[in-house]
């Protein structure tokens, strides 16, 4: 005697995926958060920015108004609608040959958003880099400058924040390029 048990199915076609989200390729996406920060220009990254079960882009964006400013906004995602949920002040960098990239850090539980804007060079050798690291769980924006000059030792300096792997990820990243820098407890500006 051979006993067959056959559970019930649906069809795939007949079933609804739980929690479906739309689809979005990066062109689109792009473009939809375009519209919505009213932006000619910016960079978006898909990810779990505040550490819940939302979809949310994070986007980059040139400052139309001010020239060599940008800034880090939210938008959370529900089903075809795009909200903006915070947008950082106006930060000094470029959209130009910059870095951006969604990292995580042990201790953190969401994804950050680093942005590095590579090098900017000023007159006769000199040049600075800006770099920040953007926590929209608890909308802190933390910032390293680093400034080279002609015959001087490069300097670093990191904002102060009450997380030492952000410092600690700050001083890796910028002793790749920069193995000798010092760090500076006083932001220095480039004339």
């Amino acid at each position: 005697m051979v006993i067959l048990l056959t559970g019930c199915q649906k069809k795939a076609s007949d079933q609804i995926p739980v929690n479906a989200k739309p689809f979005y390729d990066y062109n689109t996406l792009l473009h939809k958060v375009k519209i919505l920060l009213n932006a000619e220009d910016g960079i978006v990254l898909l990810g779990n920015f505040k550490g819940d079960t939302t979809q949310q882009a994070a986007a980059v964006i040139n400052d139309n108004k001010i020239e060599e400013k940008i800034s880090f906004n939210l938008i959370e995602i529900k089903d075809t609608i795009f909200e903006k949920k915070f947008e950082t002040q106006p930060l000094q960098g470029s959209l130009k040959g910059c870095k951006v990239a969604k990292i995580n850090l042990p201790g953190v539980g969401n994804d950050l958003i680093y942005y590095n804007s590579q090098i900017y060079f000023m007159g006769s050798n000199s040049g600075e880099v800006f770099s920040y690291l953007i926590d929209f769980k608890t909308q802190k924006t933390y910032y390293a400058h680093i400034v080279s000059e002609p015959r001087k030792p490069e300097y670093l300096y990191i904002s102060e924040g009450d997380n030492p792997e952000i410092r600690k990820y700050f001083i890796d990243i910028f002793r790749k390029d920069y193995p000798a820098f010092k760090i500076t407890l006083k932001d220095r500006i480039l004339n």
